[in-house]
């Protein structure tokens, strides 16, 4: 049976190779933005992973490990201050839940303009956001006036998490895309042992300013030399696409071709014959917010909601809280910052791990399995006795979930179409975020009437609800282009292209 591809009659055919049923042929061109043109995503997703992905994950990461940092410095200032400045229970939890909500604001509506501005112009302006007032919170005269700027500095960092993984999707080709999304949160989660070895010295010390006050101090001052380096990231072709822009997307991806050529030497390979770029965008310019609870779409918005908002009620209301549960079992301050450090260790290893395993195993299978596990480790810290077994149980909890974490990440940036694709994280991302605001003023309610064990209990039982609900209703990605994946849970999906 022969081969057929039908080309727009208007469009000058100018010779792109296109890998048809292993046999590479001449079909239309790419740089026009003709609408029956290979897709920016089809040509993307087909180039050779090399020294221009790992640059691209790498400024990503580094972003995302001052996200990390100033979630879990949260932990830490609380810990310091607390008989520092004789706070209460009420004003403790504030200084938690201060990054918590302004992250819940950041990735919801930052999260929502990003698929209306670009993704490129909004980490430059998130990361300007999380500068200015990590510093201004670095010369706090008093608690609220640092609750208020953490709340703002939240608020970047809250975009932060919703741009990354989603970014990161929308250039590593599908065969090494859960792996660098694996390697850029390896870098966000090595914030943790960071911030738990140097909370304690920095605690105690008195260089020209109190030593709480380098910490925030620390947490801005990578952001200076990071918004310099990102100001060369380049837009996504695949958004560009979304919103119409055609030509620029096939301009955008063009120069990404010849650097890759150049920097490998070798011809890059012909592009497969998947869907055009009518095809590949089809109905999303009339995108709304509303699409993600229709039908197709609401499977995948109740299985990554309930990642993002049960499963990280129970990972940072354990992770914010660590130095306070240690206090509990009646470590004081600087030993209990000292094991939280030894256990954090196995954040960044669990993250490594899944980017390891990232295309090995379906992304779903791995969330569930991680998620039970971090249960089981939960009930042997809440229950445990002596240093050892807390120890232990600690760093299985901190790999774990940090496996689960970062596979989380993998996907929901898989799961939604591009034109929606950070409204739909920053909605789950955020849902999360307002529900974790509630960890602090809740768990050291439980911990003051109830002890560690009983905080430990709920956040046990909200990973055993999230496992069940992403067993019921998570879709499978792994290994498949975004295009594939959201175009599967589609109400409908006319047909664009005949190969026959």
């Amino acid at each position: 049976m022969g081969h057929c591809v039908t080309h727009h009659p208007s469009v000058k055919q100018t010779g792109v190779p296109l890998l048809l049923k292993g046999r590479t042929v001449t079909a239309t061109p790419h740089a026009t933005g003709a609408p029956d043109a290979p897709s920016p995503a089809a040509r993307l997703d087909r180039l050779p992973v090399g020294r221009w992905h790992w640059k691209l994950t790498v400024l990503v990461g580094i972003g995302a490990f001052y996200e990390y940092y100033e979630v879990f410095l949260g932990g830490v200032l609380a810990a310091v201050l607390g008989p520092m400045w004789q706070l209460n229970s009420f004003e403790t939890a504030s200084l938690i839940a201060s990054v918590f909500l302004g992250m819940f604001f950041g990735a919801l509506t930052l999260g929502r303009l990003a698929d209306r501005i670009g993704r490129r112009r909004m980490f430059l302006i998130n990361l300007t956001i999380y500068l200015i007032f990590s510093l201004v919170a670095a010369i706090s005269p008093n608690l609220w006036v640092l609750v208020a700027c953490r709340f703002i500095a939240g608020i970047g960092a809250g975009a932060e998490a919703a741009l990354i993984p989603a970014y990161l999707a929308e250039f590593i080709p599908p065969q090494r895309r859960g792996r660098h999304i694996g390697y850029a949160f390896t870098m966000a989660f090595i914030a943790y042992p960071v911030i738990a070895l140097i909370g304690a010295p920095l605690a105690e010390s008195h260089f020209l300013i109190e030593g709480w006050r380098w910490l925030l101090v620390i947490g801005a001052s990578g952001i200076i030399a990071l918004l310099w380096f990102r100001r060369g990231l380049p837009e996504s072709p695949r958004w560009l696409a979304s919103v119409g822009r055609l030509d620029e997307a096939d301009a955008l991806v063009t120069k990404i071709e010849k650097e890759i050529a150049a920097s490998t030497g070798k011809p890059l390979p012909p592009v497969p014959v998947t869907v055009s770029q009518a095809a590949a965008h089809h109905g999303e310019d009339r995108a709304r917010v509303s699409d993600l609870f229709k039908r197709g779409a609401r499977r995948a918005m109740i299985a990554v909601g309930a990642l993002w908002t049960l499963n990280v009620l129970a990972y940072y209301g354990f992770s914010s809280l660590t130095p306070l549960l240690l206090a509990d079992k009646g470590y004081d301050l600087k030993s209990s910052l000292l094991y939280t450090a030894v256990m954090a260790i196995g954040y960044p290893l669990g993250a490594f791990t899944a980017a390891l395993i990232a295309e090995r195993y379906e992304r779903r299978t791995v969330c569930i399995a991680t998620g039970l596990g971090t249960a089981a480790a939960g009930l042997f810290f809440g229950f445990g006795i002596g240093s050892l077994m807390i120890m232990a149980a600690g760093f299985a909890i901190g790999f774990l979930s940090n496996v689960q974490t970062s596979s989380i990440n993998m996907y929901g940036s898989e799961v939604f179409p591009t034109r929606l694709r950070t409204t739909a994280i920053g909605l789950c991302y955020g849902t999360g975020r307002l529900c974790a605001v509630a960890i602090p003023f809740l768990g050291i309610a439980i911990l003051d009437n109830f002890g560690g064990t009983a905080v430990v209990l709920l956040s046990v039982t909200l990973y055993v609800v999230t496992a069940v609900l992403v067993w019921i209703f998570g879709p499978k990605t792994t290994g498949k282009s975004l295009e594939e994946i959201t175009e599967e849970h589609r109400p409908s999906s006319p047909s664009v292209a005949t190969v026959a």
